[in-house]
């Protein structure tokens, strides 16, 4: 028995180094290609011909590299244009890039474009399994395409991969309560992200959906205290999450009728991206409170 325990956790092991090695050469192909060369390039006398292949193969991944930290850079700065352009140029230079696929997927997203948006998460995941934040990500975009029942089914296995993450419980409870689960269940759902949540953003998106529950409940001064929590942790938010938040906390406020502290939201929201996926609920907002 002992040795086959032994033997079990060996090809274990063993499957584990393969699939790192092959997830690996999918996210970077180019190594092994430039180092197969290199050894070619040096056995047969230097020649000029894989030596320029070479530099051409190591430019292309600097490019895609730069593209893809820059597309990363640019969407946490709610920068979603340029973060789109970034990346579709590292999907121009390597089409099978599960990271330049998701962040792809992201940033349609963001702007607003979520038909375009899941099949992109779907390649991702399909060569990136593994990925919690992809699974995440593809729940949101189905959320927004009114598929509720698959967006809890994206977000469970979101969960399954990374069951720490207080960011996918929001992601889960917000399709959930879009599926008909009744609201105590998802209220549960919501106050356990809390107890996990150990970013400003993560607690503050946990806070604006377990309020939106409190309003339909006609719970309203534990909705007012955990509305004015989640306000109170905007400045420390990134742009790309302040955004949304900040959108989400003006809407629940005109339910509760606080239409001044609704269009400060909606301000915030205009200063930090004028022109994106939230313009046009912003201007109506302003302009028509």
């Amino acid at each position: 028995m002992a040795w086959k325990r032994t033997n079990a956790i060996s090809h274990s092991w063993q499957r584990e180094i393969i699939n790192g090695i092959c997830q690996a050469l999918l996210l970077v192909p180019e190594a092994l290609l430039i180092a197969l060369l290199l050894c070619v390039y040096w056995a047969t006398g230097e020649p000029p011909l894989i030596g320029l292949i070479v530099t051409l193969l190591i430019i292309s991944f600097l490019t895609r590299l730069l593209a893809l930290v820059g597309a990363r850079r640019s969407f946490n700065l709610a920068r979603y244009r340029e973060a789109d352009t970034l990346a579709q140029i590292g999907l121009a230079l390597y089409p099978w890039s599960a990271d330049s696929l998701a962040l792809h997927g992201a940033t349609a997203l963001a702007l607003g474009r979520a038909a375009e948006a899941e099949p992109m998460l779907r390649q991702a995941i399909a060569l990136l399994p593994g990925r919690a934040n992809i699974h995440a990500a593809l729940s949101s975009a189905l959320l927004s395409l009114g598929r509720p029942a698959e967006a809890a089914e994206a977000a469970r296995m979101a969960l399954a991969l990374e069951p720490q993450s207080a960011m996918i419980y929001f992601y889960l409870a917000e399709a959930e309560q879009a599926a008909g689960v009744p609201s105590l269940e998802v209220e549960d759902r919501l106050r356990a992200g809390l107890t996990l949540a150990a970013t400003a953003e993560d607690e503050a998106a946990l806070r604006c959906a377990l309020g939106a529950i409190l309003i339909a409940e006609e719970r309203t001064a534990e909705a007012l205290l955990t509305l004015r929590g989640a306000e109170a942790l905007m400045p420390n938010c990134r742009p790309v999450r302040q955004l949304e938040l900040r959108v989400r906390l003006g809407e629940l406020m005109i339910a509760q009728g606080q239409i001044e502290r609704a269009r400060e939201q909606f301000r915030n929201v205009a200063a930090l991206d004028a022109s994106g996926r939230y313009a046009g609920a912003t201007w109506r907002a302003t302009h028509l409170l």
